[in-house]
């Protein structure tokens, strides 16, 4: 197996990893603390081979269920122990949590339409502020990027997580955050320096 780049010295590289598929797939899980579906288990068979490029020297998971049952497996394949992080999880979605978007465009239908419109601006009733969504992934991420200065850590969490990861690490805007694809088991890369990030994968 190819190893990957080395690591630049003072760097940290992160791999985030988004859960296997977990029941309600497609829908606004947020905090729903949900297993994983019979498809997604076996997603994780193809997930390790992809992981082995890298020199992962420590875990760390979302609490929620979905992203520990992932991270089980990388850590049994690693021989290292899995350190569950609460900020870690997805945002909060409030009355719009377990719906499709379907679901949501029916009994919404304003709300709906607004938030499409004016994201990532438009609250959503209950729900977590957005704003305050990312301070916590930001910060989070750069605690554990400050204790793992050389080394290459895995993060398995959430779509919305790695989303604000990725879109800081390239300078996006938010409003722009669902260009980018994030499949179940998706496996993304970013090296971080003092002064700033290299994105070396996306969705991989």
């Amino acid at each position: 197996m190819r190893r990957d780049h080395p690591i630049a010295n003072g760097a940290c590289r992160l791999v985030l990893v988004r859960h296997a598929i977990a029941q309600g797939n497609g829908r606004f899980q947020g905090h729903r603390d949900v297993p994983l579906t019979a498809e997604g288990r076996r997603q994780l068979s193809d997930l390790i081979p992809r992981l082995a490029r890298h020199q992962i020297k420590a875990i760390y998971s979302s609490d929620l269920l979905r992203a520990r049952a992932t991270a089980a497996i990388a850590a049994r394949e690693f021989f290292v122990t899995v350190e569950t992080r609460p900020h870690l999880r997805e945002m909060h979605f409030g009355q719009w949590q377990g719906l499709s978007w379907q679901q949501i465009a029916e009994r919404y239908p304003r709300l709906a339409n607004l938030w499409v419109k004016r994201f990532p601006h438009q609250p959503i009733p209950g729900a977590e502020c957005f704003n305050d969504f990312v301070k916590r992934v930001r910060r989070e991420l750069s605690t554990l990027v400050a204790a793992s200065q050389d080394r290459c850590v895995l993060v398995v969490t959430h779509a919305g997580v790695i989303r604000v990861a990725l879109a800081s690490a390239l300078g996006m805007q938010f409003h722009d955050l669902f260009r980018l694809a994030l499949d179940p088991c998706a496996v993304n890369v970013i090296d971080c320096f003092q002064d700033g990030f290299l994105v070396r994968g996306v969705n991989g």
